[in-house]
């Protein structure tokens, strides 16, 4: 009888031990899988990497000759904006694209790069890309080089008018699936692009604009104008 009250007793504290276990387990799991879930909801199904990027002289009004600029250096980690998190990326592929569009027509006009004679600095990775339906971009990628990222090219203007330029970022579609230290499965690579501090950037000439379809630009600012480095600019002689 003593024995069997022994290894009922025995049998109980194991069953309860088990149990207790069970549920320190799974708590302890719930507890990150809840903290991967989260970041990974708030990802939102595609990360947005923040690359600054500066257009000088910051200036609403140029001459025909003047010299625009355009510069982007930053380092490691880089600041996603979804997560709040930085995160190291090692020689990333942000294909980076340039467009201008003029404005002084009543016609969506195609991006027109040739308005501008372009200026390639030294050991950058970017060229001219000219496309069947009329279109013409600049289209390139960072130097990476001891940990830091790279890029500067040079415009400049030769014809007057009105202009809005974005310096955007297509990894979305081209390698959204590069990877890197702690990705979240199942969501792509995206970048934004901050120009010049995400300042206003003269938005207001789209109001000079002969097109009404510009004025999206205003209506929807963040997303279709400032995420994309939106720049408006005027040349005269």
């Amino acid at each position: 009888m003593l024995t069997y009250c022994l290894t009922h007793t025995k049998m109980m504290i194991m069953k309860v031990l088990k149990i207790f276990t069970l549920l320190i387990l799974t708590a302890f799991l719930s507890i990150n899988f809840s903290c991967i879930k989260k970041e990974c909801k708030i990802a939102g199904g595609n990360y947005e990497f923040v690359l600054p990027f500066t257009l000088s002289p910051a200036q609403k009004t140029f001459h025909t000759g003047d010299t625009i600029t355009i510069s982007s250096t930053f380092t490691n980690p880089v600041f996603e904006r979804k997560t709040g998190n930085s995160y190291n990326l090692v020689d990333f592929k942000f294909y980076l694209g340039t467009v201008i569009y003029y404005m002084d027509t009543s016609i969506i006009d195609f991006a027109d790069i040739d308005r501008f004679s372009f200026i390639k600095e030294n050991n950058v990775n970017i060229s001219a890309q000219y496309y069947s339906d009329g279109n013409s971009t600049l289209d390139g990628q960072y130097t990476y080089q001891n940990n830091q990222y790279t890029y500067k090219f040079k415009l400049v203007a030769k014809e007057k008018g009105n202009y809005v330029l974005f310096q955007g970022s297509e990894i979305y579609y081209r390698g959204g699936k590069q990877l890197f230290e702690g990705k979240c499965k199942n969501v792509i690579d995206g970048a934004i692009i901050n120009m010049n501090n995400r300042g206003d950037n003269n938005i207001e000439l789209i109001n000079e604009s002969k097109n009404p379809y510009y004025a999206v630009y205003i209506t929807k600012k963040e997303s279709k104008y400032l995420d994309v480095g939106g720049y408006c600019f005027k040349v005269i002689e």
